[in-house]
C-alpha cells in the first residue's frame, strides 16, 4: 500500500515537471534578432575604423528591442579584383540567439596596399626557408657538404 502510494506521488510528480518543461521551453525566446542598414558613404581604405563601418547599422530582437550596441564586425574580406570590402557582422540577443549578416562597401585598393598592414611581407620572413624551391634547397645542401668537407 505504501509503495503504490509512492509510484503515484512520483508518477504525478514527474507529469508536473514535464508540465513545467514544456512551458518555459514554450516561452523561451528562440527568435534571432534582425539587422536594419541605412545607406552609407563610405570608402574602405587604410583610414577606415571599425566605428565607421558600424555606422548606419541597427538590430533589433521582438523581445530584447534595440540591439545596436551588442554589433560586432567580425571580419573583412577585401576583393582586390573587384575592389570591394565586404564586411561581416553579427549580433546576439541576451537568449544567444545570432544573426550574421554582411555588406560590400568600395574599396580603395591603392590606399590599402600602401599604407595597408604589410602581412605579406612579415609572413615571409617569418618562415624563409619555406619559399626554397627543391632545386635551391639541392644547392644550399651540396654547399654545405663542401664547406664541411674542406
Amino acid at each position: 500500500m505504501k509503495g503504490n502510494i509512492l509510484g503515484i506521488f512520483f508518477t504525478i510528480l514527474s507529469g508536473c515537471l514535464i508540465a513545467l518543461i514544456v512551458i518555459a521551453y514554450g516561452r523561451s525566446d528562440r527568435m534571432a534578432p534582425e539587422f536594419r542598414f541605412s545607406s552609407v558613404n563610405l570608402v574602405y581604405d587604410s583610414e577606415t575604423e571599425e566605428k565607421d563601418l558600424i555606422v548606419g547599422i541597427n538590430a533589433y530582437d521582438a523581445k530584447d528591442g534595440d540591439l545596436t550596441n551588442r554589433i560586432v564586425v567580425e571580419k573583412v574580406v577585401i576583393n582586390k579584383d573587384a575592389g570591394t570590402a565586404v564586411v561581416y557582422y553579427a549580433v546576439a540577443d541576451y537568449s544567444g540567439n545570432v544573426t550574421k549578416q554582411s555588406r560590400v562597401f568600395p574599396a580603395d585598393i591603392r590606399d590599402l596596399e600602401s599604407n595597408g598592414d604589410p602581412l605579406d611581407e612579415l609572413e615571409d620572413n617569418e618562415f624563409p626557408n619555406m619559399m626554397y624551391s627543391s632545386e635551391d634547397a639541392a644547392t644550399e645542401a651540396s654547399s654545405e657538404n663542401e664547406e664541411t668537407e674542406d
